[in-house]
């Protein structure tokens, strides 16, 4: 009776498949999520000029953080709009801090004279 009992557990131990578990970079973003962050990374790639290690480091650091905006976007529905400011802007500042450690000194300064061009451009 062990041994029905040991081979029955061994056997369904190796006929179940593993599962899959969805985690970044393994398919478990929509085309149109992929398609904006290539999109951004592109665009700052263009004036900031990534070496191939970096373009894939900074596309999946959009990746995530249209990721965090989407799910803030969903959890603060119904939240005034000062919360949802604050979720938002603290989620900017993540973004900011993680892209300043990607980057090199002399990129960095690039990005941050874009960013200040790019805010001023908007203002006018």
């Amino acid at each position: 009776m062990k041994n029905l009992f040991l081979a029955t557990c061994i056997a369904a131990g190796v006929s179940i498949a593993p599962v899959a578990v969805a985690r970044p970079g393994d398919g478990a973003y929509s085309a149109a999520m992929l398609a904006r962050a290539t999109t951004l990374t592109r665009a700052l790639a263009h004036h900031v000029h990534f070496n191939e290690a970096q373009f894939i480091a900074v596309k999946q650091l959009h990746l995530d953080m249209l990721t965090e905006r989407r799910d803030l976007e969903i959890l603060l529905n119904g939240a005034s709009a000062e919360e949802r400011d604050t979720h938002l802007a603290a989620a900017q500042q993540r973004y900011e801090t993680q892209l300043s450690n990607l980057l090199k000194p002399t990129q960095l300064v690039a990005y941050q004279a874009l960013r200040t061009n790019f805010t001023a451009h908007r203002l006018k």
